[in-house]
């Protein structure tokens, strides 16, 4: 398997437009602090910057089909951010008064301040500034982006972008002190934000997904256990005919409720081949709506069930 993430922007869209859903997530992490940087310069609100970042990753997604230059991705991932924080902006209800947002208790107060005080003080840094300047020095500050590839991306000269950040960072010497770094870097976007967008991805277009800490081994296991064939990307391919996307991610909580349910026959055989196999499994139940099941779980403790029909 190759490593996406050192892919140019072309072949990681290539890819990605050919079914590689892997290269799509290695756009993802590659943009994500860019098209927060976006949404922030049009909404004003790191949290509700999110939100629009990944609707603009959606998006993308669905549309990746339109994209006939895969080397403009940056500045066709602009677009579509921009447009859907003038979308947000346009739907945004105004801010209930302090008094009214709140509850009494001194903790919830005192939660507010924590909050909202640093972004007011960036409300009023950068409210002057026009939005070019605002995303390329959020930008500067929540990436590690060097100044040419944030040229590329808001398609300026680095010399343009060194002027407008330059510019910014006066203006926030007026209103913030310390080191700038600072007030940024709890909103980078990373691997949880990605793994975010992949969800919303797949929910919306109907697949399967698991996440799991080691791909390779759910990956063998599930073909070990269930003989599950594998799509020409390497996903796994469930009887159904749909794809089964395993999510790799650094740390994992599994829910209590079951992920997968399989419809099986002959569910002693596989209680048993499942328990001798090392898996770990609870006992067969009967349950007056489904029949016969079990429950079962992969190595990230993932829980499923196995169903007997009536």
């Amino acid at each position: 398997m190759t490593d996406d993430r050192h892919q140019p922007d072309d072949r990681l869209v290539l890819d990605a437009q050919n079914g590689d859903f892997e290269a799509f997530r290695m756009i993802v992490l590659r943009y994500s602090n860019a098209l927060l940087s976006v949404a922030y310069s049009v909404l004003g609100d790191f949290h509700e910057a999110q939100d629009a970042a990944q609707e603009a990753f959606v998006k993308g997604y669905t549309s990746l089909h339109t994209l006939k230059d895969p080397a403009r991705l940056g500045s066709w991932l602009y677009a579509i951010a921009y447009r859907t924080s003038l979308d947000m902006a346009k739907r945004k209800k105004p801010a209930l008064p302090f008094n009214e947002t709140l509850h009494q208790e001194t903790d919830n107060v005192q939660f507010w301040l924590d909050q909202h005080v640093v972004q007011d003080s960036l409300r009023r840094a950068l409210q002057s500034l026009e939005e070019t300047s605002k995303t390329a020095v959020v930008l500067y500050y929540l990436s590690d982006w060097p100044m040419k590839e944030i040229s590329r991306f808001l398609n300026l000269s680095v010399s343009a972008v060194e002027s407008r950040i330059r510019r910014a960072r006066d203006m926030l010497r007026l209103h913030l002190a310390g080191d700038f770094e600072a007030y940024f870097r709890p909103y980078r976007l990373g691997q949880a934000f990605e793994r975010k967008v992949s969800e919303q991805v797949l929910k919306r277009m109907g697949h399967f997904y698991l996440p799991v800490t080691d791909k390779r081994q759910t990956t063998d296991w599930f073909t070990t256990h269930f003989q599950l064939r594998r799509s020409p990307h390497g996903h796994l391919l469930l009887e159904s005919g749909h794809e089964l996307y395993l999510l790799e991610c650094s740390a994992h909580s599994p829910k209590p409720i079951p992920l997968l349910t399989f419809s099986v026959s002959g569910l002693d055989a596989l209680w048993h081949r499942l328990k001798s196999g090392g898996v770990r499994t609870e006992p067969i139940e009967k349950d007056d709506l489904f029949g016969r099941l079990f429950a079962f779980y992969d190595p990230d403790f993932n829980k499923y069930y196995a169903v007997e029909p009536q």
